[in-house]
């Protein structure tokens, strides 16, 4: 979605809501709140709409802005809690049945290049150079996440939609802080390549869920009717993913 002026502004008579940002979007129908981490409570505008209204749709929303803004802490003490530095002796992808071990090479100079590869046949994944730059090497392991993403999921999603007769038109793979999935009203769906570390059930979900929105791009009944006619235990599932944060990595952050 391509954003066309920025403005601040707070809620109003609502001391416990976050401050809020307003957003002009020349694509959006209707107003859209997202909350994030990084970014904060953001208002998603038509162009031309009034802004005298944003109080009151803040007012509408305020027991799903202060959930959601729960469960953005509950990630951050969670974050807090692990060790966000260090990096990983092992990387388990469940979703595609695969567990790698790690290899770090200190190289003589701290100079050198730092650089990844695989060794198949023993799912061992090495990592040569300065290692003591953890960011740059977490760089790495992020770029070989998104390859391997790219390598699984696209096809996944393919089958799916072939399954359940729901066509898209492209697919991205991208590395959002609160989102698994995404998907817009030209039917390009975008998923995590955080995805891989979750349980396969739960991936098929997301999938399916975000194909759903090609038909219905809301949550309302007809949209969970749909989910529901492909996946009865969507409700179970869903639960299963507002929870599966608890898995990712720290390293990874969130």
């Amino acid at each position: 979605m391509r954003f066309r002026s920025l403005s601040l502004a707070n809620p109003i008579n609502h001391p416990e809501l976050p401050n809020y940002t307003v957003r002009i979007s020349d694509r959006a129908k209707c107003v859209r709140l997202a909350l994030s981490a990084n970014k904060g409570l953001e208002v998603v505008i038509p162009k031309n709409y009034d802004h005298l209204k944003i109080p009151e749709i803040i007012h509408q929303k305020r027991d799903w802005i202060l959930h959601n803004q729960r469960k953005l802490d509950e990630r951050e003490a969670f974050l807090q809690s692990q060790a966000p530095h260090k990096l990983p002796d092992v990387i388990k992808l469940r979703s595609i049945g695969e567990e790698w071990q790690m290899i770090y090479n200190q190289t003589v100079t701290k100079f050198d290049s730092i650089t990844i590869s695989e060794q198949k046949e023993k799912f061992q994944l090495i990592i040569s150079g300065n290692i003591a730059d953890t960011k740059a090497c977490k760089t790495l392991l992020k770029q070989w996440l998104m390859r391997k993403a790219e390598k699984h999921l696209f096809s996944w999603l393919r089958r799916v939609s072939i399954q359940t007769n729901l066509p898209y038109r492209t697919t991205t793979i991208r590395g959002q802080k609160t989102l698994w999935g995404s998907c817009s009203r030209d039917r390009n769906i975008s998923l995590n390549y955080k995805l891989l570390f979750l349980e396969t059930q739960v991936v098929e979900y997301v999938l399916l869920h975000e194909l759903c929105h090609t038909i219905h791009m809301n949550h309302s009944t007809q949209f969970w009717n749909l989910v529901g006619k492909f996946e009865p235990n969507y409700k179970t599932l869903d639960t299963s993913l507002n929870q599966a944060w608890q898995i990712i990595p720290a390293w990874l952050g969130l």
